[in-house]
């Protein structure tokens, strides 16, 4: 037998629903007013132009979670472009082992420099004493 949905309320049930407060719902009471006006300005319009709170503040988070998907589609780009450059940059590890590496070129070359300064030594005084 197959089922049925549930009946929906019609528009003046819904009205007659009391609203029930929950994390998301529009601020209200003294503290509303601390808030910068540019949080609430579309929800603000929307109920002055007559809209019923419950459905201007809906559109309000819609429109900021739209805003939101746009933005991110946006960073998807930069974010794979980020993803990319990480990868192709030196670690710590990588930097370490460098350093090491280049620490023990210089080591060699000191001694084939002082290596051959002694050999040029030995020329001079060579030829130094040969030509006495």
């Amino acid at each position: 037998m197959p089922t049925q949905p549930p009946p929906q309320p019609s528009a003046p049930e819904l009205s007659a629903q009391p609203a029930q407060p929950s994390a998301d719902a529009p601020p209200s009471g003294p503290d509303a007013a601390a808030k910068p006006a540019r949080e609430e300005t579309l929800f603000h319009l929307l109920v002055e132009r007559g809209w019923d709170a419950r459905l201007a503040y809906t559109a309000d988070q819609r429109i900021h979670t739209m805003t939101s998907e746009i933005a991110a589609a946006g960073l998807e780009p930069v974010l794979a472009e980020l993803a990319r450059i990480r990868e192709t940059t030196a670690t710590k590890a990588d930097l370490g082992d460098l350093r090491r590496e280049l620490a023990e070129r210089e080591t060699r070359l000191v001694k084939w420099v002082f290596g051959a300064m002694l050999a040029q030594t030995a020329v001079i005084v060579g030829l130094v004493t040969l030509l006495r």
